[in-house]
């Protein structure tokens, strides 16, 4: 399975990871999550549980700003995805205002990924442009914008490659 989450903001909002969400990860899996651990604890207990796509968020403690980059391009391919396509995936956080988010950081990648994924508005958005789905899982924590803790999942099926919203 290829898990996205994001904005996880642990110890700030929630106190850990909810057991709901950790019970469903396998070492074989993947998770992408698009910034705001805040606690560098979290990001080494999902280095322990999956492989781990990461990059930082504008509210991450600043050894999480030194360790990863705001803005990745992670490149898939194989059995790992259900398919022998390559699946190129763009990442990056976001900012300001949650208007036009969506459009803003499709714009940071000047050659479009199949896969842009994002959080930083705490909102859940899963919409295709031209060839690029942009998908925000919303919110681990559930806080801020959103009623409740969600994620999102992958699939990947030949040439086509969608994202689901799952709430906690």
């Amino acid at each position: 399975m290829i898990y996205v989450i994001s904005d996880t903001h642990i110890s700030e909002r929630i106190a850990k990871l909810p057991q709901k969400f950790l019970d469903k990860i396998k070492p074989d899996d993947i998770i992408f999550h698009a910034g705001d651990f805040v606690n560098w604890e979290i990001f080494k207990q999902l280095k322990s549980l999956a492989t781990l796509y990461a990059i930082c968020g504008n509210m991450d403690h600043p050894k999480i700003k030194d360790s990863l980059d705001k803005k990745k391009l992670v490149n898939l391919q194989g059995k790992r995805m259900g398919s022998l396509r390559s699946l190129q995936v763009g990442m990056y956080h976001g900012s300001g205002s949650p208007f036009g988010l969506a459009e803003r950081v499709y714009r940071e990648f000047d050659e479009k990924p199949d896969v842009i994924i994002f959080g930083h508005s705490h909102l859940p958005y899963n919409k295709k442009k031209e060839k690029t789905l942009l998908f925000n899982p919303g919110s681990l924590s559930g806080n801020l914008m959103s009623s409740s803790a969600s994620y999102g999942v992958l699939t990947i099926d030949g040439n086509d490659v969608w994202g689901e919203i799952f709430e906690l």
